[in-house]
């Protein structure tokens, strides 16, 4: 009686079929073409015009874990805030200075903010050339800092 098995080899590697590779190799050399063409013809970012007084602003940090925010220009003090308030706005410092501090910079650089058309403020970093549209996290996260402009003196 001869019902032997037939044989199988567990440790062959499974059967590819060629049009699979082929295809494969095919949308990994598009995706890095369309990648290096879009990063060749990408336009550098620019800040947009600004259509108030830019502000020169600086974020110190008290004891007390305070934000003490001061005019960099004048050295007037602006306002206090308390360590609970204000999160996001001490979150994007945070983040902002810690990509200072990585690339040697100092913290107590200060910061710009840039009113722009249609209600837009920049918060720009001119030591590490970062720039974030406030207003693309909302109006109660961008009303954090726009409340430190002049013309928002509903601070105190």
């Amino acid at each position: 009686m001869s019902g032997a098995a037939p044989f199988h080899d567990d440790d062959a590697p499974p059967h590819v079929p060629r049009w699979a590779v082929i295809a494969a190799g095919c949308i990994m050399f598009g995706t890095v073409a369309l990648a290096t063409i879009s990063r060749l013809t990408t336009p550098d970012y620019s800040l947009p015009a600004a259509t108030a007084p830019i502000m020169a602003v600086r974020f110190i940090q008290n004891e007390a874990q305070a934000l003490l925010v001061q005019n960099a220009a004048s050295g007037q003090p602006i306002t206090t805030i308390a360590p609970s308030a204000d999160a996001f706005l001490r979150t994007t410092l945070r983040t902002m200075i810690e990509a200072r501090l990585a690339d040697g910079f100092s913290r107590t650089a200060p910061f710009l903010l840039i009113p722009a058309a249609h209600h837009v403020l920049i918060l720009d970093d001119p030591t590490t050339g970062e720039h974030i549209d406030l207003q693309a996290f909302g109006p109660s996260n961008s009303g954090q800092f726009k409340a430190l402009m002049p013309h928002h003196g509903d601070r105190s």
